[in-house]
């Protein structure tokens, strides 16, 4: 079990804006153009689905409204009207109709739009996974950044010191040239590691920035801590049950099967079987009258009935219509496909999430011991060289060897931290949450 030990990163940047990972997370996800394509395309998809739930519900209204203001007249017998608009020449005629029923068509229509909705909405939630995975990442690296850069710096201090001490003591004759040529070299690349460090610092602060859509060079300071947690690890077997019910991209390649299948009903029914329907229908006309008391309709107005309609598909062009049907099963079959491979992207996810988190656990417990050694060794070395009993390379390889355990340690800190939130996404538990 490793101790509840945590480290707070800290940086020497310039001061900026102070972010926390929640903080810096939401406003990420509120600048993602990504996350906000995805958001108006499960809207569509959500008024589709609506549009067709109401189209299937409700009855229709129809106004129509009929007039010829100038030219020959069909309505009047072809009469010639020279620019005339009286309220007795216009024809009205209102019409309510309700599709009762129509094979089912109507509720596979408006099942195939709920299903395009849901899959719709299952991407925008695998968007706001992967796009918060992303921002958390941005915000962890560059709080790693700050920290190695803190590091190497602290080691750039430490190296000037040891060449001035070296200096001195060359200038006492209690060194060689050799030595003090030593101490400068590494005075020196401790320099070209700060310069990296910099830069490391700089590209993660330009990822950082362009996911808020800030000034990419803009300074900001992190407030972080981490900790190491636990040792135990996660039961990989549970959780895979649960990444095949939870994952986004699984959820949608099961409503795109199950569209698929719904799809391949409709095209069905369209094509290859007898569709039965029945309408309901209200209609009333007030024809033009021309200021003609006689002119009437004949018919009954307003007038009302039920249609029942039986209606064969085929006609004469049966080969369309059945390729029409087996491209719909090519279809099914390959969402079936897509849904098998979710599934196996699922289960490769999560056990490389699990293997990276052990390797993690690992390598922070190591280092953690390797840290502990290095300093005691280079204190050792340090002292032994203020002696005389330890020449500049004995000394420049403890002090080597204490930078590489403080970095291997940052590193694997941070990498437990984003391999359980990578271990998460894997499951389909939500981060933006």
């Amino acid at each position: 079990m490793l101790h509840s030990q945590s480290t707070t990163f800290q940086t020497n940047a310039p001061a900026g804006q102070s972010f926390t990972a929640s903080s810096y997370l939401r406003r990420a996800l509120d600048a993602s153009p990504e996350i906000q394509q995805a958001r108006q395309a499960f809207e569509s998809s959500r008024h589709q689905w609506l549009s067709s739930v109401y189209s299937a519900a409700l009855p229709t209204l129809s106004f129509t409204g009929t007039s010829y203001p100038y030219g020959h007249n069909p309505l009047n017998s072809y009469r010639f009207s020279s620019l005339r608009l009286n309220r007795s020449d216009m024809g009205f005629t209102t019409t309510a109709s309700w599709n009762i029923f129509n094979s089912f068509q109507d509720y596979l229509t408006a099942r195939s739009a709920r299903l395009a909705k849901d899959s719709s909405q299952f991407s925008l939630q695998a968007v706001l996974q992967n796009r918060a995975l992303e921002a958390l990442g941005a915000f962890y690296d560059l709080s790693l950044k700050e920290n190695l850069l803190s590091v190497t710096r602290q080691n750039l201090t430490a190296q000037k010191e040891q060449y001035d001490l070296s200096l001195d003591l060359y200038r006492n004759g209690l060194k060689s040239l050799a030595d003090l040529l030593k101490s400068e070299t590494d005075w020196r690349s401790a320099q070209l590691r700060m310069a990296s460090a910099q830069a490391d610092y700089k590209n993660s602060l330009v990822r950082f920035n362009l996911l808020l859509d800030r000034p990419l060079l803009q300074p900001a300071a992190l407030e972080t801590e981490l900790a190491p947690g636990t040792t135990a690890l996660p039961s990989i077997d549970a959780d895979l049950d649960r990444a095949l019910v939870l994952r986004p991209e699984v959820r949608k390649a099961q409503a795109d099967l199950e569209r698929g299948e719904t799809v391949l009903k409709q095209s069905i029914r369209g094509n290859l079987l007898p569709s039965l329907t029945l309408t309901a229908t209200w209609n009333r006309e007030d024809p033009a009258t021309y200021n003609q008391p006689g002119f009437a309709l004949s018919a009954p107005n307003p007038n009302r009935q039920l249609f029942l309609g039986l209606s064969l598909p085929i006609d004469f062009n049966f080969f369309s219509q059945t390729h029409d049907v087996l491209a719909s099963r090519a279809d099914l079959r390959k969402t079936s496909a897509a849904l098998s491979q979710a599934a196996r992207e699922a289960s490769r996810e999560l056990h490389e999430a699990f293997i990276g988190l052990e390797q993690a656990i690992e390598e922070y417990h190591v280092s953690t011991l390797k840290e502990t050694i290095a300093h005691r060794a280079l204190r050792l070395v340090n002292e032994q060289y203020r002696q005389g009993s330890a020449d500049a390379i004995r000394l420049a390889q403890a002090q080597l060897d204490y930078l590489e355990a403080r970095v291997q340690k940052s590193r694997a800190l941070r990498d437990i931290f984003m391999l359980r939130l990578e271990y998460k996404v894997a499951t389909g538990e939500p981060l933006w949450q």
